[in-house]
């Protein structure tokens, strides 16, 4: 069954934030190129939307959310009856699951002071 892929509002704004980003870091072509790739990625999902892993094998959060990992970036995603659901898409590098659930995982500097 193939089925469609829809972008939640913050998953938009995170590509939109992720292609400025790579634009003003590295120039428009490379900030072309790693969007396509996570693209491509993304297209995958409607013909094998198990290929993710649940975030409840790894983090032990119960939730409908999966996730693949494309060029340094995790995709978090939902399985809907007719469609694939984007809901995130997050730099590797930032607290992730923070941002998902409002559980911290990482210290920061000021828990420090």
């Amino acid at each position: 069954m193939i089925r469609r892929i829809d972008f939640s509002p913050e998953a938009l704004k995170d590509i939109e934030e992720t292609k400025d980003y790579l634009t003003a870091e590295f120039g428009e072509k490379t900030s072309t190129d790693k969007l396509k790739k996570v693209m491509k990625r993304i297209r995958l999902l409607d013909q094998f939307p198990l290929q993710g892993s649940g975030i409840w094998e790894r983090y032990g959060i119960e939730s409908d959310y999966r996730y693949i990992y494309t060029t340094r970036n995790y995709v978090f995603y939902r399985i809907e009856d007719d469609a694939i659901k984007i809901i995130r898409i997050l730099d590797a590098r930032r607290d992730f699951i923070n941002i998902l659930f409002g559980v911290k995982t990482q210290t920061d500097d000021t828990d420090l002071l």
